[in-house]
């Protein structure tokens, strides 16, 4: 077995062939599928972030749809030509801020490109599965709700309906042995038994208005949760929905911070405590103190303090291009590592805000068509130096070995080289060279027949042995010039 193994190995031709295969293979699918899937992905990401802009805006105009459209084109251009123009070889080179640059407009347009695209993606596998079970969700906690109100306002109107009772006996105590303001009071038709019984009818007027108030806000109450029993998340119109429900939370909420009810802590407040002891009836000051009378009224204070007003519902609209945002947001937040937002299946959703698998799914089909846009275009691209030339180019360039011919006649500035050439030194060489420096647009012609005066000084200096000559000046493409040579030298250094 080792022998074989050891002889394939051996076998040089095995392996050109297998490489030379591979290499047709992906010479076929440059040639003939990346291109056009990489425009296939993109109509498909350019509809998709498109139909996502457009959603925005309601007012159905030309002008907007066009200029949506153009912005869109604008952003799904700048994410195709940014990493089709990326090399990872120039984040360790001089280009490295050239790359950042790319990648920087690589990543905003994919986001919003992502973004806008989840809209509709969202409405296809998520956006009606999430609005049931959200609209489910607040029922509910509305149910919740009335439930807890109704308790507080049941509290309220029991207390109040004791301290009435109790202020009632009293009266009849007071009119009948005496003694419930003073032991040592007989009983006479005095003040204090005219407080106690003004006191009775005034809580047993109030108890009278709490009667009728109940029974409208059980009504009311009744109402919503019969709308909640009978509503079908899947068949029913939830927007009509939550405009009935929240008309009747705010009639029941007018209820609860109605007359009755805000001015009852302030009545109550002048028969509590000391405010008790001395109070006018009758032009006259009596002193009446009664602890039950002061507990029974903190018991209602407390009630009236738990009877908080019901909050009105804001059911999710898949139509509704805000909240399409807000949960894109939501989702996004909840990829990307570190962050409080968790991913739960559809039916263990507890909350309006949690995002779900689908959800996940919905914005990862965003990402997967962009990602693939970005596998294709790098699967096409041609290695890095061919971004300037093409390896025959540089098998042209390494048979001139152009950098012992140009050394005397190049002259670096910031920005270009400059190719000073007497005229009367050309040769067929330096012909050749500078023809294939046409063709690979590297040289602009700036000067023809220049005298040697009026070169720059520093020029001079480099070619005082050709002070009788005449020049041809070019101005070389710096940032090409160098990526030739560096390309030379590595093409050299592998043989």
């Amino acid at each position: 077995m080792y022998k074989k193994i050891s002889k394939a190995i051996d076998n040089p031709s095995f392996y050109k062939l297998f490489s030379l295969a591979i290499k047709k293979i992906l010479h076929f699918f440059r040639q003939h599928i990346t291109y056009q899937a990489v425009l296939i992905l993109s109509l498909i990401s350019f509809s998709t972030s498109y139909y996502g802009f457009i959603s925005l805006v309601s007012d159905g105009m030309l002008l907007t749809k066009i200029l949506f459209f153009a912005v869109v084109g604008v952003i799904q251009l700048a994410l195709v030509y940014s990493i089709s123009q990326l090399y990872l070889q120039e984040f360790f080179s001089r280009h490295i801020l050239r790359a950042f640059l790319l990648l920087t407009t690589y990543l905003l347009s994919l986001f919003i490109s992502v973004l806008f695209s989840f809209n509709f993606y969202y409405k296809i596998f998520s956006a009606s599965e999430f609005s049931q079970r959200n609209v489910t969700l607040q029922l509910e906690e509305v149910k919740s709700s009335l439930e807890d109100s109704q308790s507080s306002f049941e509290s309220v109107y029991k207390s109040l309906k004791k301290l009435s009772d109790y202020s009632m006996s009293q009266s009849i105590q007071e009119s009948t042995y005496g003694g419930t303001c003073d032991e040592t009071k007989i009983p006479t038709p005095g003040p204090r038994s005219a407080l106690r019984e003004a006191e009775s009818k005034l809580f047993q007027s109030h108890v009278s208005a709490f009667d009728e108030l109940k029974i409208n806000i059980d009504g009311e109450i009744k109402v919503i949760k019969k709308m909640i029993l009978e509503f079908n998340p899947k068949t029913d119109n939830t927007d009509k929905l939550e405009e009935r429900v929240n008309s009747r939370i705010s009639k029941i909420n007018r209820m609860l911070r109605g007359g009755e009810i805000s001015l009852l802590p302030k009545i109550l407040a002048n028969h509590n405590g000391s405010k008790r002891m001395h109070m006018e009836s009758l032009g006259r000051i009596i002193s009446c103190p009664d602890s039950e009378i002061s507990l029974k009224i903190n018991t209602i204070n407390e009630n009236l303090n738990a009877l908080k007003p019901l909050k009105s519902v804001t059911f999710f609209n898949s139509n509704d291009q805000q909240q399409l945002i807000e949960r894109t947001i939501n989702v996004l937040l909840a990829i990307i590592p570190f962050t409080s937002t968790h991913v739960v299946a559809l039916d263990k959703v507890s909350s309006p805000t949690d995002v779900t698998q689908s959800d996940i799914k919905a914005i990862g089909l965003g990402f997967l068509v962009d990602f693939f846009i970005f596998f294709f275009t790098i699967l096409a691209k041609e290695p890095y130096r061919a971004r300037f030339f093409t390896d025959d180019n540089l098998r042209y360039y390494i048979r001139y070995n152009i950098r012992r011919v140009l050394k005397p006649f190049v002259f670096e500035s910031h920005f270009s080289y400059h190719l000073i050439i007497p005229n009367e030194k050309r040769n067929h060489k330096i012909d050749e060279i500078l023809t294939r420096f046409k063709m690979d647009k590297m040289v602009t012609l700036i000067g023809n027949n220049v005298d040697y005066n009026q070169l720059l000084f520093l020029h001079q200096a480099k070619l005082k042995n050709f002070d009788k000559f005449t020049f041809t000046v070019y101005k070389v493409d710096k940032e090409k010039y160098n990526a030739l040579l560096l390309y030379i030298d590595e093409m050299n250094s592998n043989g």
